[in-house]
């Protein structure tokens, strides 16, 4: 017995518990007056709630009678059927407040206020937005469904929108311009059928023929589905939309939860207003409603929020704009746009666009494009998109393009596409066109295309997989149709030499060591050579290559240049191999004689500057000499 009365004692303590969690106004309680005074009307709802009245006796009418029959509904709405609004309730810990609800004579506004229920299991619901398209007054029901709007007394015609995902849109006509409850009632939109895989045993039955030229005569006919967006407790997925995610990073703090709320219920309404002011989003002439009004004109002392702007809009710090800005836009930090920009758009920090964007876009740090660009568009670090450019692209570290660029590109440290480039890309370090090239590529350091069809590559590197045109630089390699092969050779000063060709049979980068063990002669070099079509096997190479003389055992000392230009005969014997000779023309420069490995070497020379007692330091000379080798190609 004594445990029974422990348990029973728990439970009216939770259940007290649990009352005092809630606020007064929204507990739900059922009570039944008959002919009660108001002051024993007031004294059975209080016990019924939990809680107690704080009022000033002199407002109210005791010895009216009160007779009322509710079951469990909230408090708020059982005193606005015993006053009529003709008290204004407040909440204070657990007690509610009963205050004078003094009404102007003529009032310019006036309160609705109720709950939002569902009309099909009665549950009330929260994250609804009532809105008046005409003064743009909203509000957002809260967790127990409760809403309260302020609407203008003047208007000639009010209705009510109401919006929830999940739920079908309404409008409610209100007739009485006075303070007054209203409940609204939802109905909500059916829920998917899913279907689900049913394992079935297979049917043991002939294949039959298919007549494949009836198939192949019926047209195609395309189905358009309804589109129905969920809300984030009716079980589907609901994709964020472009202002979650810039919430997300840059406007994360701007927005306030009432606006994200009225921005997802209203994403099919669309409102319009010649002009808006605002301070930051929700204070301003558009209210809450601003991510669902395009403006014809917006100004925006810090942060704007708004669906569209058609003509122009500035901001002091930031421009939020949900879809599509016409005309000009700029802002003191950035513009974001969730749709497409045809305006002349200036930040000083960053511009982000969804969709396309031009014909002018100017941004002090990055602008970041969706869709295509079209005429200018700089920035003071990278330009970064994600569809197509035609126009002109500065940037002053980065321009990145995921499709085709039709355009002069400058950047300070590189230009990449991820498409074909028809155009200039000039770089300070790199250009990278992973398409086709029909243009130019210049940059300081490397220059690589997959394919070149025109233009031309000029830079330190130069890399491609296939070149129509000749590429100019220190180093080029083209894989496909390129030019390649390592040779063994020997001439009258090294009678061993390596050296490497590569690049194109227009134009090729030579890269050479060689060897002379008896006379202790080492020499590295470089040089650029062209060839002649092959005919028959054979083709004429012209180089030219400036090589480094030095003694063995010692390293670079002084200049000793050895310039030689050589016609060579080539004659190829495999696809791969083949033998080369020819007579070479040198000129040769030492800064230092002590140090000069050709001393004593017997060459053919002519000097050129006699070693006079004008001259013992240095000297030219010249001669002609040879050199014969074998190739592979590469």
């Amino acid at each position: 017995m004594t445990f029974s009365r422990l348990v029973l004692f728990y439970l009216l303590l939770s259940a007290s518990a649990q009352a005092q969690s809630t606020p007064p106004l929204e507990r739900l309680i059922s009570v039944n007056l008959q002919n009660e005074s108001l002051n024993q009307g007031l004294v059975v709802i209080g016990r019924a709630g939990q809680f107690s009245f704080s009022y000033n006796p002199a407002i109210l009418n005791q010895t009216r009678r009160v007779t009322l029959r509710v079951t469990n509904r909230p408090v708020r709405e059982v005193l606005g059927q015993v006053f009529g609004g003709s008290v204004r309730l407040r909440a204070r810990g657990n007690h509610v407040i009963l205050l004078r609800a003094d009404e102007p004579e003529q009032p310019k506004d006036f309160i609705l206020d109720g709950y939002i229920i569902d009309g099909q299991t009665t549950r009330r619901v929260g994250a609804v937005s009532v809105f008046e398209r005409t003064s743009l007054r909203s509000a957002v029901s809260n967790e127990y469904g409760y809403y309260r709007l302020k609407l203008p007394a003047e208007l000639p015609v009010l209705r009510l929108e109401i919006r929830r995902q999940s739920y079908l849109s309404q409008s409610l006509t209100i007739p009485l311009r006075r303070s007054q409850p209203q409940n609204i009632y939802l109905t909500a939109v059916s829920a998917p059928i899913v279907a689900r895989p049913v394992p079935v045993e297979p049917i043991d039955a002939p294949t039959l023929p298919v007549d494949t030229t009836l198939a192949n005569r019926l047209a195609p006919v395309v189905v358009k589905l309804p589109l129905m967006l969920a809300s984030t407790d009716s079980g589907m997925a609901l994709a964020p939309s472009l202002l979650n995610r810039s919430r997300r990073t840059l406007g994360r703090w701007a927005l306030s939860a009432k606006q994200i709320i009225i921005d997802i219920n209203l994403d099919r309404d669309t409102l319009y207003r010649t002009w808006q002011v605002s301070l930051v989003p929700g204070v301003g002439t558009n209210r809450a409603l601003g991510g669902r009004i395009i403006n014809d004109y917006s100004a925006n002392l810090l942060i704007g929020h708004s669906l569209g702007v058609q003509r122009a809009e500035v901001g002091g710090l930031l421009n939020l704009v949900g879809a599509d800005v016409h005309g000009f836009q700029a802002a003191g930090f950035g513009n974001i746009v969730g749709g497409n920009t045809r305006a002349v758009q200036l930040a000083g920090f960053l511009n982000v666009n969804r969709g396309n964007a031009g014909p002018v876009q100017l941004a002090g740090f990055v602008n970041t494009v969706g869709g295509n660009t079209s005429g200018f568009q700089a920035a003071g670090f990278a330009n970064i998109l994600q569809g197509k450019t035609n126009g002109v692209q500065l940037a002053g570290f980065l321009n990145a393009n995921r499709q085709t660029v039709q355009a002069v590109q400058i950047a300070g440290f590189a230009n990449v596409a991820r498409a074909d480039v028809l155009g200039w890309q000039v770089a300070g370090f790199t250009n990278i066109a992973r398409g086709q090239l029909t243009g130019y590529q210049l940059s300081g350091f490397l220059n690589r295309a997959r394919d070149v069809v025109g233009g031309r590559q000029l830079g330190f590197i130069n890399v491609a997989r296939s070149s129509e045109k000749t590429p100019v630089g220190f180093f080029s390699y083209v894989r496909q149709n390129g030019y390649r092969n390592v040779a063994v050779s020997a001439n009258e000063v090294t009678t061993l030499n390596l050296t490497f060709r590569t690049g194109v049979r227009q134009f090729y980068n030579v890269f050479t060591a060689g060897l002379n063990p008896a006379s202790r002669i080492w020499s590295y070099g470089y040089g650029l050579g062209t060839a002649s079509a092959e005919r028959r096997g054979w083709s004429v190479f012209v180089e030219g290559i400036a090589h480094q003389l030095n003694r063995t055992g010692n390293g670079v000392d002084n200049l000793n240049l050895l310039l030689r230009l050589s016609p060579i005969l080539v004659k190829r014997v495999s696809p791969r191999l083949g033998i080369s000779v020819g007579p070479t023309l040198n000129g040769y420069y030492s800064a230092d004689l002590r140090t000069n490995p050709l001393l004593n070497q017997s060459l053919p020379a002519v000097i050129v500057t006699p070693d006079g007692p004008a001259n013992t330091r240095d000297e030219w000379s010249g001669w002609v000499g040879w050199q014969v080798g074998v190739r592979y190609g590469l």
